[in-house]
C-alpha cells in the first residue's frame, strides 16, 4: 500500500465535490476503498489533505545516491564494500560506513555470494561479472 499523492487525493475531492458517490469514484479512479473513504472523511473534517511527516530517522542515502551507489557496482563489479564505499565518498562526497553501503546494496537487491571461491555480486538474482 502507498499514500496518494497530493493530485490523486484532489481527484478524489473533485469528483466528490462534484456528486459522484465513493464507490463510482473507487471504480473510476481505480484506489483502493479505504485511500478514499479516508480521503473524503479527512476532507469532510476540515483537516490538511497534505502527507504528514513520518516518525523515525530519516534515511541517509536518498533516491539519487541509490543511483549513483548502482552505477559505481556496475562498473565494477568485484570491489570490496570498503572500495565501493571510498568511491561512493569520493563522487558524492557523503560521508557513510561500510554497513550503511551493505544494507543500501541489499535495498537494491544487490547481495555478494561464494561460488567457487570467486565473489560474484548479484542484481536481481542474475550474475552480473
Amino acid at each position: 500500500m502507498y499514500d496518494l499523492t497530493e493530485a490523486e487525493r484532489n481527484q478524489i475531492i473533485g469528483l466528490f465535490k462534484g456528486g459522484a458517490t465513493r464507490q463510482k469514484i473507487i471504480k473510476m479512479l481505480g484506489f483502493s476503498r479505504t485511500a478514499v473513504y479516508r480521503t473524503i472523511q479527512i476532507f469532510c473534517e476540515g483537516k490538511s489533505l497534505e502527507t504528514q511527516p513520518r516518525s523515525g530517522r530519516p534515511k541517509l542515502l536518498n533516491c539519487q545516491h541509490q543511483k549513483t551507489l548502482k552505477k559505481i557496482v556496475k562498473t565494477n563489479n568485484r570491489q570490496s564494500a570498503e572500495q565501493i564505499k571510498n568511491n561512493f565518498q569520493e563522487k558524492t562526497g557523503l560521508q557513510v560506513t561500510t554497513k550503511t553501503i551493505r544494507k543500501n546494496l541489499h535495498e537494491l537487491n544487490i547481495f555478494h555470494i561464494f561460488q567457487h571461491s570467486n565473489l560474484f555480486l548479484m542484481i536481481n538474482k542474475e550474475k552480473i561479472v
